[in-house]
Formats: C-alpha cells, structure tokens, sequence
C-alpha cells in the first residue's frame, strides 16, 4: 500500500527565485543561474599539444632507426655510411628528447604559476634536460670531428 499524498502538495511548482514555505519559514532560492565556487583538489597538467609523448616518440622512433642501420649489411662503402646513420640518428633522436622534455617543462612551470603552485621542480627538470641537451651536442661534435 501506499502512503496517501495531498493533492495541493502535488500540484505545485517550484521556480527559481520565488519563495519557499517550509514549516514556518520562508527561504528565497537563487536567481536562475546560481554562482558555484568550484574547487579542484588535485589539478593535473593536460596541454593541448603533450611535448613528452613527443619526445618520448621521437627517442623510440630514432633507437629503432639505429638499431635497424647498425644491423643492415650491403657491402662496400655502403656499410659506413649505414654506421653513421645508425650513430647520427640516435644522438639526434637523444638530443631531440631532451628539447622536448624541456619544452614540456617550461609549459608546465607556467602552468602552475599560472595556479599558484610551486614550479622549483619543473623548473629544475627543465634545467636538467637542457644540460643534458648540451652534453649531447658536445659529445656529438667531437663524434663528428673524429670520424
């Protein structure tokens, strides 16, 4: 069975800034577009283009290629220059992970100055890649003079 409902209770409907009778008391509702203070606890960095999946790509793609020059024989002269393809495409693919990390990191320290949250550490990483970056351009110029 079910609990018998007053008709006048049913009919009536509510809108958006006319008053409410509750028992006694009259409350007022808001207006038809509430303001609501949104609070994110644990806000994550998401851009809209991802420069370390990039560099992440990029550094498989530039292994594989040397992997795949160091393992091609041909014969002759062909044979070198397959070795400095192979030795070239992976320190360029190295060097290029490390920019993109880096670019990685300065949108996400300005992201979170952007939010008031501390960038020490994607500022230090930032820095971190871009010495990293460096040693790889020096240890490729004296390859290259070597060779």
């Amino acid at each position: 069975m079910q609990p018998s409902v007053d008709p006048k209770e049913q009919d009536q409907t509510q809108f958006y800034g006319q008053p409410q009778y509750l028992g006694q008391q009259i409350q007022q509702t808001q207006g038809a577009f509430p303001q609501q203070q949104v609070i994110i606890l644990n806000e994550k960095f998401r851009p809209r283009f991802n420069f370390r999946y990039l560099s992440f790509a990029v550094l498989g793609i530039g292994m594989t290629v040397s992997i795949i020059f160091s393992n091609v024989r041909i014969g002759g002269d062909a044979d070198q220059y397959l070795r400095f393809l192979s030795e070239a495409s992976c320190c360029l693919s190295i060097l290029l992970a490390f920019v993109f990390d880096a670019v990685y990191y300065n949108g996400k320290a300005n992201w979170q100055v952007s939010i008031g949250k501390s960038n020490t550490f994607s500022i230090t990483n930032m820095i971190l890649n871009i010495l990293f970056a460096s040693l790889v351009i020096i240890f490729g110029y004296f390859w290259f003079i070597g060779d």
